[in-house]
């Protein structure tokens, strides 16, 4: 078998209003000479084009006519063949084309992926359900829609973010709106159900103390990025100063080599290691396997499409470390876009539905891609009173 093409298909989604992009979901097909296509997916936000080109005009050109079965072959060529690497676009790139391969390999084999991968270790993939962020007007309130997650759709986890946005940026009135929601939340979801605070690196150290002391209240299961991520340092402090409040990092960390600090320092308790940026499913395996030398748990970060989520779930059912995985309902999108679905069973992905299928058993309507172009993303600009960008 010979691959003979690699397309990457961009899909613009909107925001809940129906007309603001909030993503552009970046699908990679991988065609071979013998009828059998790969689906992967590399979605990242603001490089979505950077991230097509170089899938279309730097990696198809090496990869053509290489066997698509030989996984590690070309995960280490489309790597190390390039002198400018570890970059989001280089790793999203090769992501999604690493999760199309483990997808033909799974089709070639008659298997799902997660039985190449050595075989679950569990019954089914915990999912935790990430808020919409934005509420268009006549949309449901952040309570209503924790309690829509949770009593309508079966989740027993969510996950919100650092609350509305200051302007000008206020660090100490922002960690003030996010505790109240995580207030509102745990008030209106009850004490069963997990929540977790996304801080998006925003706080200086000192802030991000005095949000994770705020959040003790709720019983938070873990606190992503309350610091800034350029060093290590400031996060271990934070997980020093607080052990039972567990410390999430690791979206913007691409490899295992750059997560090799973080480990061996301890500075986390959760991996947040992202399918469509570090390396696909071949290399969040590796890093895995590495942090569970460490004692640390894997929490996918996945707010994408639903590529992305059926290549996290067979990762995640090999996966021994393994703790929760993200879910971003973005509605209708999500669902319309498959022809055969991510089997998703108040609040999991079931393992015994997805195991019938071979491949990532996922299929996409590709005229539904076609039909809905890439749109530029509006950026959220952090200012401070005096016309400066704070630290974040």
């Amino acid at each position: 078998m010979k691959i003979t093409d690699i397309i990457a298909h961009v899909m613009e989604i909107p925001d809940p209003d129906g007309h603001t992009p909030r993503r552009n979901w970046i699908f990679v097909e991988i065609r071979t000479d013998e009828g059998l296509t790969g689906i992967g997916e590399a979605t990242t936000e603001y490089t979505e084009l950077a991230v097509k080109a170089q899938i279309e005009t730097e990696l198809k050109p090496r990869l053509l006519g290489m066997n698509p079965l030989e996984i590690g072959r070309i995960w280490t060529l489309g790597f190390r063949h390039f002198w400018w690497r570890m970059g989001v676009v280089h790793t999203s790139a090769m992501s999604g084309i690493d999760q199309a391969l483990w997808d033909l390999k799974g089709k070639a084999a008659g298997l799902p992926v997660y039985e190449l991968l050595g075989g679950r270790v569990r019954d089914r993939v915990r999912l935790y359900a990430r808020v919409r962020d934005v509420f268009a007007e006549g949309e449901a309130t952040l309570e209503e829609d924790i309690l829509q997650a949770v009593e309508e759709e079966g989740f027993d986890a969510f996950k919100s973010g650092f609350g509305a946005l200051t302007q000008p940026f206020d660090e100490i009135e922002q960690v003030n709106r996010a505790v109240d929601d995580y207030r509102r939340m745990r008030d209106a979801a009850g004490p069963d159900v997990a929540l977790m605070c996304d801080a998006a690196g925003v706080y200086s150290p000192t802030a991000a103390a005095r949000l994770i002391e705020g959040l003790r209240e709720v019983d938070i299961y873990f606190v992503e990025e309350p610091t800034n991520q350029d060093t290590v340092n400031p996060t271990l402090q934070l997980k020093r100063a607080y052990p039972d409040v567990k410390i999430a990092v690791g979206e913007r960390l691409f490899t295992r080599w750059a997560f090799r600090e973080w480990f061996e320092s301890q500075a986390i308790d959760v991996c947040q290691a992202d399918i469509c940026h570090t390396g696909g499913i071949s290399e969040l395996m590796k890093i895995a396997h590495y942090a569970e030398v460490y004692g640390i748990l894997i929490a996918p970060h996945n707010p994408y499409g639903p590529v992305a989520l059926a290549a996290a779930a067979h990762a995640a059912a090999a996966m021994p470390n393994f703790t929760l995985l993200e879910h971003c309902r973005l509605r209708p999108w999500f669902e319309d876009v498959q022809k055969v679905a991510v089997p998703i069973v108040r609040g999991y992905v079931d393992l015994d539905e997805l195991g019938k299928r071979p491949g990532l058993g996922v299929e996409l309507d590709m005229e539904m891609i076609k039909n809905r172009p890439h749109r530029p993303l509006a950026s959220n600009p952090f200012v401070m009173k005096d016309g400066s960008s704070p630290l974040v």
